[in-house]
């Protein structure tokens, strides 16, 4: 039995690129879909850049998927080929926001036969379609539909940077991770989306709901554990399966492979305490200062709630503070709205603190994100609730505040099993299907692009393929 994962119509193609297969390494062959003269068409002249020799913006982008192919291809074993239809073309934009790109399996397979030497796959289980290729040793694909035989589709923004489209953005198509601050880094961005069609992805089981096609689970629901549940999603209802899904880092993945590089891959988990607060995890910010990884030796200071003096209002840090020493020492708790995370850092740093603590104004942990390379203090989120009870705290006084790393845990997980993203409001798209925001450094399935993510970890080399060797790979 098979699932088409989308419905969708194909262009017709215009070229292929077919990587050279590689011993012990799956052949991965992405295929142009765009029409000419746009998308990895585009004539449009350029200079080469960080490793990529393209001349035209077409050429360049093509190489980038190419470079990100043969990346995913080294790590991965299959006798049978990867086929990727890729398009990049405009999606949804404004402005200020803007999906960058999307992929997934094109196919999932059910029971499938496998050939001699295969190792077939769990009964009545749904599968993505590159790995029960791998698995079955079958072209499963080109069995299903010969005019359709691809096993991930693919679809990237060519407008990113263009006016109305995340403007003073753009794409860095280097190879080199060394983009500008203002651009994103599209061979990240790659990555992380031909992850998703690799199998990074809960599949055709309805992250929302938690209904299963056609009463299948997918083969991501064995490792799916809820802590508080105490069940596997393969042992939940329909219902437990949503509730979960929304159990806020409560949600882990127990698979071994991905389990046995946690302590390689994430750092310490960083812990707040403060005077008559039970200890806090707070959510690290995508930017700003790091707190040491050696227990004890964090960041100490005064917790004080301080009056900006003006305002939307008047505990949300959006205005300067009286004078450079205003905070001196401190550690800032301010409200989050009104203004950008970095901006309340900012307005905090200017005044001496030595760190600040973003309350949430809404439901659900706390990771700040954005970027501001002249913040050097460390910035967290906390629960709305969490930021109440310091507040409390802060108005029995005095509080001092300390930030440190624990020498038990590890950043993102949770009963030392690495989270997967379920925020208490569900997030179409990204909820379950990602590892959750709380891990430090980042990592390529996250939710969202971060700088610390296209500048310094070495793609796809972390808890990612721990997962796909899990479930098969």
């Amino acid at each position: 039995m098979l699932n088409r994962a989308f419905i969708k119509s194909v262009c017709a193609l215009t070229a292929a690129v077919a990587l050279p297969a590689q011993a012990l390494a799956a052949n991965v062959v992405v295929f142009n879909g765009d029409p000419p003269g746009v998308g990895f068409n585009d004539p449009t002249p350029a200079d080469p850049i960080g490793g990529n020799p393209g001349t035209t913006r077409g050429q360049q982008a093509l190489n980038v998927f190419q470079s990100a192919a043969d990346a995913w291809g080294k790590r991965l074993q299959s006798d049978q080929t990867i086929n990727v239809i890729a398009f990049f073309t405009p999606l949804n934009c404004t402005a200020t926001s803007g999906t960058l790109g999307a992929a997934g399996a094109n196919w999932y397979f059910v029971d499938s036969p496998a050939a001699p030497g295969g190792k077939g796959m769990k009964p009545g289980t749904w599968y993505h379609a590159a790995l029960a290729e791998k698995l079955t040793k079958t072209e499963l694909t080109t069995e299903a539909d010969p005019n359709d035989f691809y096993e991930i589709f693919s679809l990237f923004n060519s407008n990113l940077g263009n006016p109305g489209c995340l403007d003073g953005s753009g794409w860095y198509f280097g190879l080199d991770n060394q983009q500008p601050s203002n651009l994103i880094d599209l061979k990240a961005v790659v990555l992380h989306e031909f992850g998703h069609g690799l199998g990074f992805s809960l599949g055709l089981t309805s992250s929302n709901t938690g209904i299963r096609n056609s009463g299948f689970p997918t083969v991501w629901e064995e490792y799916m554990y809820d802590v508080t549940a105490g069940k596997t999603w393969l042992n939940m209802t329909d219902a437990e399966r949503s509730a979960s899904a929304r159990n806020d880092r409560n949600l882990v993945w127990i698979g071994n492979q991905a389990n046995n590089n946690v302590s390689a891959v994430l750092d310490r988990e960083i812990i707040l305490n403060a005077t008559g607060v039970s200890p806090i995890t707070p959510g690290p910010a995508s930017f700003g200062g790091q707190v040491t990884q050696a227990p004890g030796r964090g960041v100490s200071g005064p917790l004080s709630a301080p009056n900006d003096g003006g305002g939307a209002s008047l505990l949300d840090g959006c205005e300067p503070y009286s004078g450079p020493t205003a905070l001196a020492g401190q550690f800032a708790l301010v409200n989050r709205g009104s203004c950008t995370f970095a901006i309340k850092a900012q307005n905090a740093q200017a005044a001496g603190a030595v760190g600040v603590i973003i309350a949430n104004n809404a439901a659900g942990t706390l990771s700040p994100g954005g970027a501001a390379a002249d913040v050097t203090i460390p910035v967290f989120g906390v629960t709305m609730a969490e930021g109440a009870a310091l507040r409390a705290a802060i108005a029995a006084g005095p509080v001092v505040a300390d930030i440190s790393a624990s020498a038990r845990t590890r950043a993102g997980t949770t009963v030392g099993y690495p989270r997967l993203y379920a925020p208490t409001v569900f997030a179409q798209g990204s909820s379950v299907s990602h590892w959750d925001v709380s891990m430090s450094p980042s990592v390529l399935m996250e939710p969202s692009i971060t700088p610390e993510l296209t500048s310094s970890v070495k793609n796809p080399e972390d808890l990612t393929r721990g997962l796909l060797r899990d479930i098969g790979w």
